[in-house]
């Protein structure tokens, strides 16, 4: 089982392959034709950021957490709640929608989550490490951004919901990403011992400057 947590990134590659093959054979609407080629790039995304190039959570440390910690060790971040946070992410922000329709808002989440993706890899990221590239940018922006703003301008019909339904929407976004990367059980799992990340994972293209 560790080694299937240890390489968690690799098999989320198999997971996009999966709802790539499911969004291919199935006669589905709009809507779940947009969560489920947002799974495949989220799962994608996965892996860009924590496989290759990697270097995410070297990333995350400096910029969403405000640390200069160069060391991994100390970082309370390991493969196991990486697998298990963004697993559960990929469920509440996408597959869940995609399962429950009639929850209008969940939906709305999940359209927070992916105008999130842009916002953060193309302008947060950048802007705060005055570079280019950051471990995630490509899928986030070509991937998970492209498919959010074709689904926005040539499907997303605003006359179905009211208005609650976008607070709820963005209030759900932001307890699952709290329940999904800042919550107690994050944490402890982050120091759960035996699933270290590799340098790639922790450093990505910055491995040789650390």
């Amino acid at each position: 089982m560790s080694k299937i947590i240890n390489n968690w990134h690799y098999v989320s590659i198999g997971l996009a392959a999966v709802f790539a093959c499911i969004f291919l054979m199935g006669d589905w609407n709009a809507t779940q034709k947009y969560l489920l080629a947002s799974s495949v790039f989220l799962c994608l995304h996965f892996f860009e950021e924590f496989g290759f190039p990697g270097g995410f959570p070297y990333m995350g440390v400096k910029v969403l957490l405000g640390s200069a910690e160069t060391d991994s060790s100390k970082w309370n971040v390991n493969n196991l709640n990486a697998m298990l946070s963004n697993w559960m992410a990929l469920v509440l922000l996408y597959l869940l929608p995609l399962f429950i329709p009639g929850a209008r808002f969940l939906l709305i989440g999940a359209v927070v989550l992916s105008i999130g993706e842009i916002i953060m890899h193309l302008l947060l990221f950048n802007i705060r490490l005055k570079q280019f590239y950051n471990p995630g940018l490509i899928t986030g922006l070509f991937g998970i951004g492209t498919v959010v703003i074709i689904y926005l301008f040539t499907a997303f019909d605003s006359s179905m919901y009211v208005w609650y339904d976008y607070v709820l929407g963005v209030v759900y976004f932001f307890a699952s990403f709290f329940f999904c990367y800042r919550s107690p059980m994050y944490w402890s799992l982050g120091r759960i011992k035996g699933y270290p990340l590799s340098d790639r994972s922790a450093y990505g293209l910055e491995m040789n400057k650390i």
